[in-house]
C-alpha cells in the first residue's frame, strides 16, 4: 500500500454517486467489465475484488438484495440481521469462491455479479483458481485491491510513502507505550523526583511490597477537584 493520502475538503472533489457496480444487472459480465475497465483493470482484478464479498453481510432494506436475516446474522454482533456470502462472513479467506461454486446453502447469498464470476469462461480460470488456491487469492486480491485504492488519490509526497515489510525476515517489534506518548520533549523522572513521589506513597501508607488500600491517585484527583471547586467560589 502506498501511504501519504491527502483527504479532500469537500464533496465537490468526490467522484460522482452511482459508478459502483450494480449487483443485478442483464448483462453481469459485461457490466462488471464496463466497470473495472475503465479503471485500468482486468478479468483477474475483478474476480479477486470480487472475493471481498467473504467479508460482510447485505441488507434488503438498503440495497434491495438479500434477506433480512439468516441464520449466520441472525445474533451478528453489532446489528443482527441481513444475508451473508459466507458462513464466517467476519473471516477474510477464499470461502466465498467455494461457497458459491457449491451454492448449496440457500442462507448464503449469491448475486448475478456473483454467479457470473464461475458463468464467464475468463472469469472462470481465476475462481477456480482462487477456490484451490487461497495463498493465490490473498497475494492477487491484495495487489488488486492497493491498485484500486490508489486511483485518482493525490499523495503527499507526491510520490506517496511505501513501507516495505517481509514478515520472515522481519522480526515484531514489542509494544512500547513510552514510545508513542505525545511530543518528542518526554523524560525520564529524575532520581530526586521519583524518592519524592516515593515518600509522598509511603506517608499515605503504601509501600513497594504493600499497596494502598484505596486509590492513590484517585485520591489526588478528587483532592485537584476539591481545590479547583474552592478557588472558583472565593474568585466568584
Amino acid at each position: 500500500m502506498k501511504y501519504g493520502r491527502v483527504d479532500v475538503s469537500g464533496p465537490e472533489q468526490c467522484p460522482d454517486e452511482g459508478r459502483l457496480p450494480d449487483a443485478g444487472p442483464s448483462s453481469p459480465a459485461d457490466h462488471l467489465r464496463d466497470v473495472f475497465y475503465r479503471m485500468g483493470l482486468d478479468d483477474k482484478e475483478i474476480v479477486a475484488l470480487s472475493g471481498a464479498h467473504t467479508l460482510g453481510r447485505a441488507r434488503p432494506e438498503r440495497s434491495g438484495w438479500g434477506k433480512p436475516e439468516t441464520k449466520y446474522t441472525k445474533d451478528a454482533p453489532g446489528a443482527p440481521g441481513g444475508q451473508s456470502w459466507t458462513v464466517q462472513w467476519l473471516k477474510f479467506d477464499n470461502s466465498y469462491f467455494k461457497d458459491i461454486m457449491e451454492r448449496k446453502d440457500e442462507d448464503l447469498l449469491v448475486l448475478p455479479t456473483d454467479a457470473v464470476l464461475l458463468e464467464d469462461p475468463s472469469f472462470k480460470i481465476y475462481a477456480t483458481k482462487y477456490t484451490m488456491d487461497q495463498d493465490a487469492f490473498f497475494k492477487d486480491y491484495a495487489e488488486a485491491h492497493a491498485k484500486l485504492s490508489n486511483l485518482g488519490a493525490k499523495f503527499d509526497p507526491p510520490e506517496g510513502i511505501s513501507i516495505e515489510y517481509d514478515s520472515k525476515t522481519v522480526a515484531a517489534e514489542p509494544f512500547v507505550a513510552a514510545k508513542y506518548s505525545y511530543g518528542e520533549r518526554k523524560k525520564e523522572l529524575s532520581d530526586a523526583m521519583k524518592q519524592k513521589i516515593r515518600a509522598e506513597y509511603e506517608a499515605l501508607g503504601g509501600s513497594p511490597d504493600t499497596p494502598l488500600k484505596s486509590n492513590y491517585f484517585l485520591n489526588i484527583m478528587i483532592l485537584i477537584a476539591g481545590l479547583a471547586f474552592l478557588t472558583s467560589l472565593v474568585m466568584n
